[in-house]
């Protein structure tokens, strides 16, 4: 059986690990399982049925690198669960944005608006996470230089890029407002991310 001054051990590790709850918990479910399975069926102690699931995780607690545009090391574990929650970010926008596309050809009066309420809500919840102390000065500038964001930028110049190339005429591409698109998608990204870091999950901020 173990004790309480053992899962706050177990806690402890996992902490040193940088993993966020829930995930933190879960994983700790899992290693407090195991353990006593082992302590059980191997009639070990603690400290090495403690020893023999660390190994045994150790790949997946293993620190790396969260993003390639990221400085910040994390458990490969929570890299996989982040980068899984990116993706959905990244679908959730995309779809945003083609719904905007869409209201751009049809009634680009009504995409303004779009634009208007998107920037208000950004105001809204940047303004409501200082006021309720979720975010600080230095979470907003690791926001700013956030990975999607960058990504963001990085496509955007790539398709005024491709377009020189292809020899697209400039004024045309201002015409069909591809800025405005990439501003639509940025923005959703952006809300996105306060909204998940205001819920305390990990997305890098």
């Amino acid at each position: 059986m173990i004790t309480n001054v053992q899962e706050d051990e177990v806690e402890l590790y996992l902490c040193s690990r940088k993993l966020y709850s829930p995930l933190l918990y879960e994983v700790k479910d899992h290693f407090i399982s195991q353990i006593s399975q082992l302590m059980n069926e191997k009639s070990l102690s603690f400290q090495e049925a403690f020893l023999e699931t660390k190994i045994s995780w150790k790949n997946e607690l293993e620190m790396v690198k969260a993003d390639v545009f990221s400085f910040k090391k994390i458990a490969r574990i929570e890299k996989v669960v982040l980068q899984q929650q990116f993706c959905k970010m990244n679908i959730i926008s995309a779809l945003f944005s083609a719904v905007a596309f869409l209201l751009l050809i049809i009634q680009s009066d009504i995409f303004t608006i779009l634009q208007i309420l998107l920037l208000l809500a950004w105001i809204v919840l940047l303004g409501y996470n200082f006021a309720a102390g979720k975010m600080k000065l230095s979470n907003y500038m690791t926001l700013s230089f956030h990975p999607l964001l960058i990504r963001n930028i990085l496509l955007g110049t790539g398709v005024i890029l491709i377009a020189g190339i292809l020899k697209f005429d400039y004024h045309e591409i201002a015409d069909l407002q591809i800025s405005k698109l990439f501003m639509v998608y940025c923005v959703s990204v952006q809300l996105q991310l306060m909204y998940f870091n205001s819920k305390k999950i990990n997305v890098l901020i």
